[in-house]
């Protein structure tokens, strides 16, 4: 019996099952609009934010970001109402605000 649920735990999963447990963890509702957000973020935002504001998680409508430098974390608060309203023409109501971090050097 340990075997066999040993050998479950082991088997691959399809792609869409793991995608869907991602989305249920992070509370978005609309698969596409997570795929397009974290993949489109360069086109949705343009390369000067791109380059240096990366995001990294979407939780309860909030947006987690990294930002290269605490002068980005600055510019990136002057911008959000802009940012979010850019945000919701691409992928909808799903974020309602940012959160930012700086990244750690290393």
């Amino acid at each position: 019996m340990a075997d066999e649920i040993s050998q479950r735990r082991r088997d691959p999963k399809p792609l869409v099952e793991l995608l869907t447990r991602v989305l249920q963890r992070i509370r978005m509702v609309d698969e596409k609009s997570a795929v397009g957000l974290f993949s489109n973020w360069r086109d949705i935002v343009g390369e000067a934010i791109a380059d240096n504001v990366a995001p990294k998680r979407l939780e309860n409508r909030v947006l987690h970001v990294e930002v290269v430098d605490n002068a980005w974390a600055t510019q990136l608060r002057f911008l959000e109402a802009k940012l979010i309203s850019t945000l919701r023409e691409h992928v909808g109501d799903e974020v309602e605000s940012l959160q930012i971090r700086v990244r750690r050097s290393r």
